[in-house]
Order: structure tokens, then sequence, then C-alpha cells
């Protein structure tokens, strides 16, 4: 198998996973619930992921604007959209995510990077990207994010495709799939 194709089948599984999974089993109004007594709100979940995969990809690898431009308004988030960066759930913004567009946005940022991957110019996975140019862009705070500004200087390419977009989602999406389990929502 050619490794394009190897990258968007596992994109497009991800995406599949994520819809089929998640998305058409919680239902919306259960995306803020937080399951035992505590843990993290799957909607909060959903968009740390898209955040990760969309400030990796698009901000970092590609130089482009974010899939987030044209959701910001629908997801609740159109300022410090470094806002979901970090692992621990930003509480504040949990109530203004709108449950059924974070999960549309996530899924439009798979399909973004599934294209590109699909028919781009690849050339970029060859470089060493400069990764604090774009949390910088966003506004992220380097005394609040110096761990993840320290975690992906000097990656190469490579690891933003790799662990960002693919390993990253697919985590957050097991993480994802034990909250739907753990709501009583199992489809087994």
């Amino acid at each position: 198998m050619e490794l394009r194709s190897w990258i968007t089948a596992d994109l497009e599984s991800l995406g599949s996973r994520l819809a089929n999974g998640v998305l058409n089993i919680i239902p919306p109004e259960r995306m803020t619930e937080r399951v035992d007594g505590g843990g993290i709100a799957p909607i909060y979940s959903l968009w740390h992921a898209a955040r990760h995969h969309d400030v990796a990809v698009n901000g970092v690898l590609r130089g482009n604007a974010q899939v987030l431009l044209g959701w910001g308004d629908r997801v609740g988030v159109t300022e410090d959209t470094w806002r979901g960066l970090a692992e621990a759930e930003d509480l504040d913004l949990v109530p203004a995510l709108d449950p059924v567009s974070v999960g549309h946005y996530f899924l439009a940022v798979i399909e973004e990077t599934r294209t590109w991957i699909a028919d781009g110019d690849l050339e970029v996975l060859d470089e060493t990207p400069d990764a604090g140019a774009a949390l910088d862009q966003i506004g992220t705070p380097t005394d609040r994010f110096d761990w993840l500004y320290s975690m992906w200087a000097g990656k190469p390419a490579h690891f933003f495709l790799a662990w960002e977009a693919i390993g990253h989602g697919y985590n957050h999406l097991g993480e994802l799939i034990t909250v739907r389990n753990r709501m009583g929502l199992s489809p087994f």
C-alpha cells in the first residue's frame, strides 16, 4: 500500500469512527456531562482534539488558515482560539461550545487534512516547521503553554501529522468511546 493511501485511510477511519461511534450516539444535550462524578465532558475532548489537529496541520505544517476560521461563530469560539489546547478541561469554555457544531468542526478538520494528504503537495513533510510561530499566531500564552511550545519545538513535520492529527485523534476517540460506554450508551 502506498503511504499516501494509508494515511488517508487512517483519517477516513478516524472520521467514520468519530461520527458513528460518538457523535451519532451521544445526544448533544449530554455532551457537557461529566460521568462518574468527574472527568472531562465529551464536548471538551472533541474540542481539544480538533484544536490540536487544526493548529498542528493547518497552522504549523501548511501555514494556512485554520478550519476554525469558518466555524468560530457556529462552535461558539471566535477569540482566544488557543483555548482547548490544554489537556485539562477549560470549565469556563465548555458552556459556550455548541456540541453539534464542535463535532462537525472536528469532522471538517479531519476531512481537510484527508483531502490535502490525498491530493496536495507534501514536500512540507520533509521540513522542520516553526511550530512556535503557529502557536504565537493564535495568541497562545507562553507562560501557560510552555509545555506545548517545548513539546512542538524542533519536531520534524511528520510528528504533526502522525501524532497530532492521527495518534492524538485516536487517543481522544478512545477516551470518548469509554465515556460513551460509562454513560450507558454502548451500542454493543
